[in-house]
């Protein structure tokens, strides 16, 4: 009876000295699985090997349910070690203190690995709070049939914004149809087209509204003159960020202005029209600037594993595996080593790697146009600014009233942050 008590106590003790042999990691991502399982398994399964007292948890989450989720779990004390999310969201998540500030873990020549604009994405209120992992920038996706049924050919493509809407205009009038779609009253991306034209949205202390200028306005005018007068489609106005590629999918606009990451996609989910679709540089204002999408990697500060996760996002931010990873899509690495690699600049007759060499070529004037991200209820701020922009479109406001309304709303909230 002795003996078997004595094994029982064994049992237990090795057992709890197991539990205490090792740290376990939760890690999240955003609608990477299961398209990506083969590539983090190979990588945490190499991880795991060379750090034998770490174990990752994976778990992949939708993307449109992220933000509740993550904060669903702060609230609960449940949170991951670390997570994937859009540096969009970084100011939200740093304004309750709930990300570690990188500088605190490693010296700042660190960060030197990284592209200045992509780390730039990562910095809210001096403070590192990710990594910037994958990146995509912009280009324009169009298909070569529709173009050439209403006349036009690659020379007549719109370089520019004020060329965009002629060509929108030309196109119309020619063919009765759309040319293009862009979100302009959802997730509008009409900031982006201010500031590309070097017309600030907000200043940069972040305490004052911009965009009810006499430019902005005339520029913002000229889109909501667009869709009220039928150049652009009803959905443009409704229809949120996650829906852009769409319309081009199915054969009803000739263009569409978006990451090259959706040509897979279109190749996947509409074969005939793939078989026509080119791609083309980034449009842009008259600064030549356009915004840059960065992923990222954050550890948060509940962790009780916080240099333990964020070394592991070191490791996924590797070089080696940056580059891994942007072979199996067409994005781009944050870390100036991976992109000096071959691969981003040979042309081998695809498509895709036609829009890989002309999105790194584009990548080096892309940044983050949206300072007002960096304002932790930025996403008010962009939900005022898409009601103004679809009350001007449906015509219940002016575009000047509607500017100005979104406009001193825009500055109470600003003041409540300060």
């Amino acid at each position: 009876m002795k003996k078997y008590l004595f094994l029982i106590f064994f049992v237990l003790i090795f057992s709890c000295r197991e539990k205490k042999d090792f740290s376990e990691i939760e890690f999240w991502t955003l609608q990477l699985s299961p398209a990506f399982d083969d590539y983090f398994h190979e990588l945490i399964n190499e991880y795991e090997k060379t750090h034998p007292g770490i174990k990752i948890k994976w778990v992949d989450i939708p993307y449109d349910v992220s933000i509740q989720k993550l904060l669903s779990s702060i609230i609960a004390g449940n949170p991951p070690d670390a997570i994937n999310l859009s540096s969009d969201f970084l100011a939200k998540f740093e304004s309750i203190k709930a990300l570690v500030d990188l500088k605190t873990l490693y010296p700042e020549d660190t960060f030197k690995i990284f592209l200045p604009n992509a780390l730039e994405s990562c910095i809210v209120n001096d403070k590192v709070v990710a990594l910037p992992w994958y990146l995509n920038t912009y280009i324009l996706i169009y298909n070569k049939k529709l173009l050439k049924d209403a006349g036009f050919t690659e020379k007549d493509l719109p370089k520019t914004f004020s060329e965009l809407i002629e060509f929108i205009k030309e196109y119309k009038n020619r063919t009765g149809k759309y040319a293009f779609f862009w979100n302009i009253g959802k997730d509008s991306y009409l900031p982006i087209m201010l500031e590309s034209e070097g017309i600030k949205m907000i200043d940069n202390d972040m305490k004052k509204a911009l965009f009810n200028s006499e430019e902005a306005i005339e520029l913002i005018d000229k889109w909501v003159q667009l869709y009220r007068n039928g150049y652009l489609p009803r959905e443009s106005i409704l229809a949120t960020g996650t829906k852009i590629i769409e319309p081009f999918q199915s054969g009803d606009v000739a263009m569409i202005f978006t990451g090259p990451v959706f040509i897979r996609r279109i190749r996947e989910n509409s074969p005939e029209i793939f078989k026509n679709t080119d791609v083309a540089s980034v449009i842009t204002g008259r600064t030549g600037r356009h915004e840059l999408a960065a992923m990222s990697l954050s550890v948060l500060a509940s962790s009780k594993h916080k240099k333990e996760a964020a070394d592991f996002i070191f490791y996924l931010v590797s070089a080696k595996n940056q580059l891994k990873f942007s072979k199996l899509t067409i994005t781009f690495p944050s870390v100036i080593e991976a992109l000096q690699d071959s691969f981003f600049t040979n042309y081998d007759g695809t498509l895709e790697s036609k829009a890989r060499v002309i999105g790194v070529k584009d990548l080096r004037f892309a940044h983050r146009l949206r300072t007002y991200l960096q304002v932790s209820k930025f996403d008010i701020l962009r939900d005022i600014f898409d009601e103004a922009i679809q009350n001007a479109c449906l015509n219940k406001k002016s575009t000047r009233d509607a500017i100005n309304e979104a406009v001193n709303e825009w500055n109470k909230i600003l003041q409540e942050e300060f």
